[in-house]
């Protein structure tokens, strides 16, 4: 039926599947991308100390990484929508049960293992790759509108998990938003395909673009991919700036509250990060298409770990507000680029989940130690300035091996891997 719609309409099947993965990717992230605002709740509620509680963050994504080798391997081979409706089902009950912890290591079990890994993995390493696999043409502003649509889920849902919390409870919040989720994610994971030819369809822009077609280069194998330097270049890039952001995203909020903003505004800080990196998600994606990971990349985790610096001086509201204008910038450009890249450099016939796996692992480490290490330094010294030092330096660290990657050539060249070690 809805085949028969879009052929009457004339619109392709891919933007069907864009927009599937658009609010599958928003909706599974929606607790990972609200923790920050969970940080002083628990204090209060159960007078953990923050490093701990940092350390369900950090937890979450050390469980992921072997979830997200799996799910890699297992979307190379098999159908995405199986493995997203599984996936769902783990989110909403981990984001129910959620509501229940009366222990720290409840915290660890339920928001590691069920939403982190479990749950959570699945969409973040296959939705990009699905993406990529549906558009030929237009593939960056496909992309741009996805990893956009990823930044609207931290403006609603952070304020909408602080005001839920402080106006209707713990138990209450976590109930509604897990059935909620579920509910949600089952439903759009139905639409889901892994490729144009799983229904007998080819990509969007396949037939007139011809580029599929020009890129004559044979497949690869993942062992060659991984013998080679720009892949292990791209997974320091990514652990180094996820480690640097990620000190940010966790505790960017109880900087903010440390420095007695009230929670709703200190929520805010997080949710005005997330809104403006919904600007540089969609234009960084367009830019990494036309000019290559190598420029876009280095520029922004430099501005991202520069932007850092400017906690050092906030004191007011407005102060953490101008700083999340301009580390939101520079943090969605950071992140968005990873799936076009490896699309130029190793072609549409390589495993691209599985490479992208890999790189995830990169991402992941780098959101695990930082997750735990703002909270660790808070506790040792009694404030967020080695913290705030320390995530600057980490993400500095990425630039060179930003720089160090191949310089980008449109057409794509015809080897399979440039810059191979």
């Amino acid at each position: 039926m809805l085949m028969t719609l879009l052929r009457k309409t004339g619109v392709h099947h891919a933007w069907i599947i864009l927009a599937a993965a658009c609010v599958l990717g928003v909706i599974s992230r929606a607790d990972s991308a609200s923790f920050a605002v969970l940080v002083d709740p628990l204090v209060e509620k159960f007078a953990w100390k923050r490093g701990d509680i940092g350390l369900a963050y950090s937890l979450a994504f050390l469980c992921s990484m072997p979830a997200m080798l799996v799910f890699g391997w297992l979307g190379d081979r098999f159908s995405a929508r199986t493995l997203m409706l599984g996936a769902s089902l783990m989110i909403s009950a981990g984001t129910v049960l959620l509501g229940m912890i009366q222990e720290l290591w409840h915290l660890y079990v339920i928001y590691g293992v069920f939403v982190g890994a479990l749950g959570n993995a699945a969409f973040v390493v296959l939705l990009p790759v699905i993406i990529t696999r549906w558009f030929s043409k237009k593939m960056g502003l496909a992309l741009g509108i996805y990893w956009a649509g990823l930044g609207l889920g931290p403006v609603v849902f952070a304020l909408l998990f602080r005001w839920m919390i402080e106006n209707r409870g713990w138990e209450s919040a976590f109930l509604v938003f897990g059935l909620a989720f579920g509910a949600i994610l089952l439903f759009f994971s139905w639409f889901i395909r892994t490729s144009p030819a799983e229904i007998g369809l080819t990509a969007y822009g396949a037939a007139d673009a011809a580029k599929e077609k020009q890129d004559s280069r044979a497949p690869v194998s993942l062992r060659s991919v991984l013998s080679s330097r720009p892949v292990w270049l791209l997974m320091g890039c990514h652990h180094l700036g996820c480690a640097g952001h990620a000190v940010i995203l966790a505790h960017g909020v109880s900087m903010a509250t440390h420095h007695g903003i009230p929670g709703l505004q200190a929520a805010g800080v997080l949710s005005t990060i997330a809104g403006v990196s919904i600007f540089s998600r969609f234009s960084f994606s367009l830019l990494t298409e036309r000019f290559g990971g190598r420029t876009i990349l280095s520029g922004a985790i430099f501005g991202q770990s520069l932007s850092i610096l400017l906690l050092l001086f906030a004191t007011e509201v407005w102060h953490y507000y101008a700083f999340a204008v301009f580390f939101g910038i520079c943090y969605g450009g950071e992140m968005v680029g990873f799936p076009i890249i490896n699309r130029q450099m190793f072609g549409p016939k390589a495993p691209l989940s599985s490479i992208f796996s890999f790189q995830m692992i990169g991402g992941s480490t780098g959101m695990a130690l930082g997750g735990w290490l703002g909270g660790a330094l808070f506790d040792h010294a009694g404030n967020y300035t080695a913290a705030i030092l320390v995530a600057s330096a980490i993400g500095f660290l990425a630039v060179p091996l930003a720089l160090w990657l191949p310089r980008h050539k449109h057409p794509v060249a015809a080897a399979p891997v440039a810059g191979a070690a």
